[in-house]
């Protein structure tokens, strides 16, 4: 591309974001107030543009603008370029003006954030006062690296995850749990009467697993499906039917008696956990890995899970 051509592109720009406003909003008064010019300098960028091209871009009508064929085509090619320019200025700002080296931005899951990860933030505060811990709770993933990038994840699934750098932090074993009442009016002592027994679910589909993994293949079952694990969770703690959900994830109710075992000794190894998960590794003395030392602290730390697992349930 020659000097004077490199010269010339901020013009060019100009007419390219006067033309696809107008092409999006529909008039030339609309797109001048968006990008906050008068109407007639919305025209004239147009004007100037479609006289470099050569051919029309817009049928004018009495009550707005209309693309012709041409108009239509080169809009989606237009559109594409300026989303480009829009995300490289984005990032290249970003890498120009580093964040709060303090400051961890952590996603997850809902019910992890809610049952597990919650409950231990004050002892993290008190470890590490100097980091602003953020937490994104979605189901929806969010990337390790590049636009829009968080510093780290806990999310559930099996290794190896590609892409990124994946440290193991919890095993996810699902338990049948339901709330003390429910568990009280039932009479469930083998894993066919599970079968006839009110149930709720996630989108794991956990049940289908537990049915087949104790000799119930087939078996079909009806009932509240939630798309979400905490749901599922809290639905059961209302008395809705049985959930099928990690361990981890309900340790504290099973512990505080808002919970219990439906069906005891009966966990389902699903062969998946959570594992903490950064586009690299952390560098050593960094927030992130101080944040991931503590979260591997906690999920080592003994508690009374395995004994509430383990105990039998109340008649």
């Amino acid at each position: 591309m020659s000097t004077a051509k490199r010269r010339t592109a901020p013009s060019v720009i100009n007419h390219l974001l006067a033309f696809e406003a107008a092409a999006r909003l529909g008039s030339f008064r609309a797109a001048g107030e968006a990008l906050s010019v008068t109407q007639g300098a919305v025209a004239q960028q147009v004007r100037t543009l479609e006289e470099k091209l050569g051919m029309a871009l817009f049928e004018r009508l009495p009550r707005g603008l209309c693309t012709t064929p041409q108009g239509r085509e080169y809009l989606q090619r237009v559109q594409q370029a300026l989303h480009i320019i829009e995300d490289a200025t984005t990032e290249l700002l970003a890498q120009g003006a580093p964040g709060d080296p303090h400051q961890v931005v952590l996603s997850t899951t809902p019910a992890f954030a809610s049952r597990w990860l919650i409950p231990r933030l004050g002892r993290l505060a008190a470890a590490h006062p100097q980091i602003a811990l953020m937490i994104d709770a979605s189901d929806s993933t969010r990337p390790l690296t590049g636009k829009g990038a968080v510093d780290m994840a806990v999310r559930w699934g099996t290794a190896p995850f590609a892409g990124c750098h994946a440290r193991h932090l919890l095993v996810g074993q699902a338990l049948p749990v339901c709330a003390p009442s429910l568990r009280n009016a039932g009479d469930w002592q083998v894993p066919a009467d599970l079968a006839s027994a009110p149930l709720v679910s996630d989108s794991h589909n956990n049940w289908k697993r537990w049915f087949d993994h104790y000799g119930q293949p087939g078996t079909r079952f009806t009932g509240p499906a939630f798309s979400q694990t905490i749901l599922a969770i809290e639905a059961a703690e209302q008395g809705m039917g049985i959930a099928l959900v990690p361990a981890l994830l309900v340790a504290n109710a099973l512990q505080a008696g808002t919970l219990v075992l439906a069906l005891a000794g009966h966990e389902l190894p699903t062969g998946a956990g959570f594992y903490i998960l950064t586009g690299e590794a952390a560098a050593v003395g960094s927030a992130a890995a101080l944040v991931t030392q503590w979260l591997e602290q906690e999920a080592a730390e003994p508690g009374q899970l395995q004994q509430v697992v383990s105990r039998e349930p109340r008649s």
